[in-house]
């Protein structure tokens, strides 16, 4: 028979009191009992936090004696409030009592969520080195920051996967690869997993199934690269889910991406393009800018090119079957809610506010030719740019925009497109976009 506080917290919505009540008396299966079939969104707001921490002390007090009921706890735990440490001690119960599913998920979310947090990279990189990943195990263990605590073991994984990858002093034998092909025409991996090779011109190529891409080896030995790689791996592999995530599709055709220093960028695009700017998409391959190191600014950057690709095939390969303040538009405002952002920066909308109020807003016409770093004040054009894009998504939602890419991939003019999807004309959004702003 049910007790008084237990057969309460089952009839009613969940409470932090009842949670803490389990917790202070060490009622661990009452507490995961209570809370099992318990809706997050049921309890009051001010509670889930309490409720999160009451079942998070009950993972941590049985993660060594009982994995599979912490483990269950920890899930419940993060399903109120997605903590550091309720998503660590939920994935590490979750690995003890075999469910690596559920501790990779748990690991990567606390990546994403905790970047600065050394305990997911290293976890992720043993899970992955315990299945026989080294290439993927490397990728996550460069994801631990440098001045984290886990760092040292890190480093000593990376060396230990360089030394057990038994590359020859002469260097490692390679396979030479293909060129980059025509749109369509990508021989690639088929693999989630890296696979290493050497091009033509001797730059490093790294591909699996969504990527592959390219590098010149800059001296690097070979723990250098395996370091750099992982990162870039990792960059990647982010790019592709927040796409995803934000736009409710991905790429299935896998994607270029050759990375260049600031002086390789230079010389094959000129000093112009060096200096101003940070990467961009053209002929089915991301090309990006100072990228010998590989920083927050270069995450955004690629997650704004991916998003590029993405609608590139959307489009069967059209780009100007939009609009350049769409094909911008889009990749700036995803990019923004990347970031957990909704709009631009402080100073962009300062400045389109008092535009606004002016009446003398650039026209979305004006936006539509010519690349928007080209004009006038480009942060300017690219931020009114988004900010349009982001009335076409609340007024219908993302996937109307992604139809609306798709039908003027496929022939669609895209003034009849914006009228069939969201009954307006770029005409109207410029009067929209003017009201919105004032």
């Amino acid at each position: 028979m049910l007790g008084p506080l237990l057969a309460l917290a089952v009839t009613a919505a969940p409470t932090g009191a009842q949670a803490a009540a389990f917790a202070k008396g060490k009622q661990w299966e009452e507490l995961y009992l209570a809370f099992a079939a318990a809706s997050p969104e049921a309890a009051a707001k001010g509670d889930r936090p309490k409720i999160a921490k009451a079942l998070l002390a009950g993972c941590l007090a049985l993660e060594v004696d009982d994995a599979v009921m912490a483990f269950s706890l920890g899930e419940k735990s993060v399903a109120f409030a997605p903590t550091a440490e309720g998503l660590s001690c939920t994935a590490l119960t979750a690995k003890r009592s075999d469910q690596r599913g559920a501790a990779e998920e748990a690991l990567r979310r606390g990546l994403t969520s905790y970047p600065k947090d050394g305990r997911f990279g290293l976890e992720l990189g043993r899970l992955y080195l315990e299945d026989g990943q080294p290439g993927e195990a490397a990728s996550m263990l460069a994801r631990v920051p440098p001045r984290a605590k886990e760092s040292a073991e890190a480093k000593r994984l990376v060396a230990q996967i360089a030394r057990e990858s038994g590359e020859p002093a002469s260097g490692p034998k390679v396979r030479v690869a293909e060129e980059p092909s025509a749109p369509g025409e990508l021989s690639r991996a088929t693999s989630r997993s890296y696979e290493s090779s050497v091009d033509g011109d001797g730059r490093r190529v790294r591909q699996n199934q969504y990527f592959r891409f390219y590098y010149f080896n800059s001296k690097r030995d070979f723990g250098q690269r395996a370091e750099y790689e992982g990162t870039v791996q990792g960059a990647l592999e982010d790019a592709r889910v927040t796409a995803q995530r934000l736009l409710g599709v991905a790429r299935d055709k896998p994607v270029d991406v050759i990375l260049y220093s600031r002086e390789e960028f230079r010389l094959h695009h000129g000093p112009q393009a060096a200096r101003a700017v940070a990467g961009f998409y053209a002929e089915d391959a991301i090309r990006m800018n100072d990228s010998a190191e590989i920083n927050d600014h270069n995450r955004s950057v690629l997650v704004h090119e991916y998003v590029h690709a993405v609608m590139d095939e959307l489009g069967h390969f059209n780009q100007r079957s939009l609009p350049v303040w769409m094909h911008e538009g889009l990749a700036e405002y995803i990019e923004w809610r990347s970031a957990g952002s909704e709009g631009p920066p402080k100073p962009f909308a300062t400045a389109l506010q008092q535009l606004a109020l002016q009446d003398q807003l650039p026209k979305l016409a004006e936006l539509s030719n010519g690349p928007l770093i080209a004009t006038r004040n480009p942060g300017l054009a690219y931020a009114l740019a988004a900010v349009a894009v982001r009335l076409l998504v609340e007024r219908r939602g993302m996937s109307e925009v992604i139809q609306l890419i798709e039908d003027c991939g496929k022939g669609t003019s895209f003034e009849q497109a914006l009228e069939r999807r969201f009954g307006t004309s770029v005409a109207r959004l410029d009067e929209e976009l003017t009201s919105s702003l004032k």
